[in-house]
């Protein structure tokens, strides 16, 4: 089993569990049917783009996202990857599975859980994706640890 991965999402502090290898591929395949035209926005965020073109990619990412996702689909998303088996956040300094108790404890707003489950993806699929495509003689050195780094000061991440 892979070794939890600490994010902070707006002082609460979560630890990731990553998928094993063949649930995140089942994961990546139906993800790719809905996600990711938005995900290629918001790569392109990741490749440089100044701060007023990043307001342009992220509308354009959200705009690309409400076209193939509704609310029930990212709900239904949000509760595939974010659940008490794969998520677990630490409370009063204590380490507790993110059952729906503790989601209701610990997110106030819900770019909080947008945030996490941006965390989530990048945890399971940011360093397959980017060795894979490494192969191919794509340049990711410019890649941004945070594609969302223009818009959002507020994570922390380590590993």
């Amino acid at each position: 089993m892979a070794r939890p991965v600490e994010v902070t999402v707006n002082d609460t502090i979560f630890l990731i569990t990553p998928m094993d290898a063949f649930e995140a591929l089942e994961v990546f395949g139906d993800l790719q049917k809905d996600l990711l035209p938005a995900v290629g926005e918001l790569l392109s965020l990741s490749l440089g783009a100044q701060a007023e073109q990043a307001e342009v990619l992220m509308s354009g990412a959200i705009e690309k996202l409400s076209e193939k996702l509704s609310g029930r689909q990212l709900k239904q998303w949000t509760d595939r990857l974010i659940n008490a088996d794969s998520v677990a956040v630490s409370m009063n300094g204590r380490d507790m599975r993110l059952d729906a108790a503790a989601r209701a404890m610990v997110f106030k707003e819900f770019t909080d859980i947008l945030e996490l489950l941006f965390h989530v993806l990048k945890v399971n699929f940011a360093s397959p994706l980017g060795r894979w495509l490494s192969r191919s003689g794509l340049d990711l050195s410019q890649l941004s640890a945070n594609p969302l780094g223009a818009i959002s000061q507020n994570s922390k991440e380590s590993s």
